[in-house]
């Protein structure tokens, strides 16, 4: 999930330079969050099962593991909300009137 991340975080970098329009940054901020909590929620329980002792690349598990399971599956959901929630920010930039200033990043030329 490293890369993902990292994924963001270029779109959110190089998102106003390649296409001149400003991001929404509150949302960028709850797609951040909500990504982060999903991930964790998802994969983090995934290391008490194992230690529990659940087999992996299984279609069935005992029910001694569905309270780690359902944990993760909300993960999951909370990720899949943040990755619709991304695309909607993608949408309402490539939509929007808000420019970006020539200078973005506050980039200063040296004399």
């Amino acid at each position: 999930m490293g890369a993902v991340f990292a994924i963001f975080a270029g779109m959110y970098y190089w998102l106003g330079k390649m296409t001149g329009l400003a991001y929404p940054d509150a949302l960028s901020r709850v797609h951040f969050w909500t990504m982060f909590i999903g991930v964790n929620l998802t994969f983090f329980p995934q290391h008490f099962l194992g230690l529990a002792g659940m087999p992996r690349r299984i279609p069935d598990y005992p029910d001694a593991y569905a309270g780690w399971n359902a944990v993760s599956s909300v993960g999951s959901m909370i990720s899949a909300f943040s990755a619709l929630l991304f695309i909607y920010i993608i949408y309402a930039t490539l939509t929007s009137e808000r420019s970006v200033s020539n200078n973005q990043w506050n980039f200063r030329k040296k004399a």
